[in-house]
């Protein structure tokens, strides 16, 4: 193919019985290595040799865009440690991607969670707030019984009874001002 001892239409057919070759081995690689479901969706076809590979990617770009109409990445020599570099970057891109989503996913379900939680927590405050004002006023009342009680508990029975004496009299006699019990 590349001999130019050799004629023109020799060279040709050498040409294209290469491109034919390479094809094959795309297709075999492709028909073989990438079974949907059971294997990566991609494939590398590797030459031994950086001759090839240089020839197909200065000369022959018909053959890059058939091999990756077919999913099958051409390497050789040189390229085959940063083709898998790539491939694992682009795998562990995806895994991160995945998680990403799990963990977005996750936090939306977190914030309804929260968002209910305040929600209940609000009802809550006011309803402790509610039981501490009628606790309040509760107290407010208690106070103001155990004060009649005390009253009561210290009532003179004789200052009642002059009390008593005094209201008798004022009916009797001209009614004064009732402050007599103030």
């Amino acid at each position: 193919m590349v001999d130019k001892n050799r004629s023109r239409e020799e060279r040709l057919l050498f040409e294209k019985n290469f491109v034919n070759d390479v094809k094959k081995h795309i297709n075999d690689i492709s028909s073989k290595y990438i079974i949907p479901g059971e294997t990566s969706d991609e494939a590398i076809m590797f030459l031994p040799a950086e001759a090839l590979f240089a020839e197909i990617n200065a000369y022959h770009p018909e053959l890059i865009n058939y091999a990756y109409e077919r999913k099958v990445w051409i390497t050789g020599p040189t390229t085959l440690i940063s083709t898998l570099s790539i491939i694992s970057m682009i795998l562990k891109n995806m895994e991160r991607d995945k998680y990403a989503l799990v963990i977005h996913t996750e936090l939306d379900k977190l914030g309804v969670e929260f968002n209910r939680y305040k929600d209940r927590w609000d009802k809550l405050s006011r309803s402790v707030k509610s039981v501490n004002q009628s606790l309040d006023e509760l107290h407010t009342t208690t106070e103001k019984i155990t004060k009649r009680f005390e009253n009561i508990k210290n009532v003179d029975v004789d200052k009642i009874q002059n009390k008593k004496e005094d209201i008798t009299y004022l009916e009797e006699g001209e009614k004064e001002d009732e402050t007599v019990f103030n």
